[in-house]
């Protein structure tokens, strides 16, 4: 199929009406991917009730709506047992939304079995079905996937307000370890270490955007049964957590960063990471 550029083209193509049933998207931030795309889904199914939407918005956004199935990896690969479970849960037509809706992350982590237990949903579409598989390197998805999908490139590029000075990601990988080891006390920790250093909301974007790459690395790590990088190591005893805590935290503080784009103060925001992502 074409290959063009960027995830407004999802959005031009819903417009003229010529979606098509499955996509690769080759991308150089996977999560962030992950998230637009998310957005995107949220804007294809909105109806004419505000209310609804908002409702909906917030189930797809948490993955949580029925006929949305988001897929990663079950250790090093995705399993067959993961797909026959979403081809069961998409044999009838959505309830709450216009689409079921199917996202596979980490798409080169597809086993030969999975890939191809994958293909009846690319070979015969159902025009309810919609299908996006992310991935780093397009070339490590088989042909027979890689063919029947339209190829859509996301590049990420990393401006200058995006490089996090060493000491913000010291102090993020401690602010880490204080709230996993002490929980809510991190409330005073936040009052009497981390507001006295914050002056302006660039370095307050500074230590969440830190507080982001930590977790993200730590749910990369625990996802893929590898060692933590040698500056995380003093975070190894977190590790006992599950993969889903790290992936929800990675989120949570994704939706922080956004809310940073608004007047929040600076304390509000902090203490909201305390109380509200455990």
């Amino acid at each position: 199929m074409t290959e063009t550029s960027g995830i407004k083209q999802l959005y031009q193509e819903y417009m003229s009406e010529h979606l098509s049933h499955a996509f690769l998207l080759e991308t150089n931030n996977q999560e962030k991917c992950l998230q637009e795309l998310l957005q995107f889904l949220s804007k294809i199914n909105e109806v004419e009730d505000e209310q609804e939407n908002i409702k909906l918005n917030k189930l797809i956004l948490n993955e949580t709506l029925p006929s949305l199935v988001v897929i990663r990896p079950d250790g090093n690969s995705i399993k067959k047992e993961q797909i026959i479970n979403l081809k069961t849960s998409f044999q009838t037509k959505p309830i709450f939304s216009k689409y079921n809706m199917y996202v596979i992350l980490n798409a080169e982590d597809l086993n030969p079995s999975s890939a191809n237990t994958i293909l009846k949903f690319l070979e015969e579409p159902e025009d309810f079905i919609i299908g996006f598989f992310i991935t780093d390197n397009k070339e490590n998805i088989i042909d027979t996937i890689r063919s029947r999908c339209e190829i859509i490139r996301i590049n990420y590029e990393q401006n200058h307000e995006n490089d996090i000075p060493k000491v913000w990601e010291d102090l993020a990988i401690n602010y880490i370890k204080e709230y996993e080891i002490t929980g809510d006390n991190t409330l005073l920790y936040n009052k009497q270490v981390i507001l006295p250093l914050i002056h302006e909301k660039k370095e307050l974007r500074y230590l969440f955007q830190a507080i982001f790459n930590t977790y993200y690395e730590l749910y990369i790590c625990k996802l893929k049964n590898l060692e933590l990088k040698e500056k995380y190591s003093s975070l190894n005893f977190a590790m006992k957590k599950d993969k889903n805590y790290f992936y929800n935290q990675v989120k949570y503080i994704a939706n922080l960063l956004d809310d940073l784009n608004f007047n929040l103060n600076t304390s509000f925001v902090l203490d909201r990471f305390v109380l509200e992502s455990r």
